[in-house]
């Protein structure tokens, strides 16, 4: 029975909308269309979360670089366990010791890469380089 009620509902439809053309929108409807678009857009606009850009991460990198070599060549930790005093104390036992200990172990294991390793790495520095300036160039070029 449902069946035969949707079929003459589709008929009945059908019927209805069968003579109506669909009308054409004036000249300006897309104009007022983009006008509130733009409207809304300019009322709530899309904030859109910037990456880090290259000089934070380079700045960022630098930092880290550098907290690790004055922890290697100053030797932080043997400063701070000389001072008596119970924060020092857990602070040598809990961050420094164990940092100290892994970066020691990281330069050790760097400093016995055999060369080829470290002419590679320049080698790939180098054409990743030389692939940006090129774009660069044909990007400038093209503009």
């Amino acid at each position: 029975m449902n069946k035969k009620l949707d079929f003459y509902k589709d008929e009945f439809v059908k019927d209805l909308f069968g003579e109506i053309k669909p009308e054409e929108p004036s000249n300006q409807f897309t104009n007022r269309v983009m006008d509130r678009v733009m409207q809304d857009w300019l009322a709530n606009p899309i904030e859109v979360k910037k990456p880090i850009s290259r000089t934070q991460w380079l700045i960022s990198s630098g930092l880290i670089f550098l907290v690790c070599m004055i922890l290697l060549a100053t030797d932080v930790r043997t400063l701070i366990s000389n001072i008596d005093h119970p924060f020092f104390n857990q602070l040598d036992a809990v961050l420094l010791q164990p940092l100290h200990h892994i970066l020691n172990k990281v330069f050790i294991s760097l400093i016995n890469l055999p060369i080829i390793v470290y002419v590679i790495l320049i080698a790939i520095a180098s054409l990743a380089a030389f692939d940006r300036i090129i774009t660069k160039l044909l990007q400038f070029r093209h503009y």
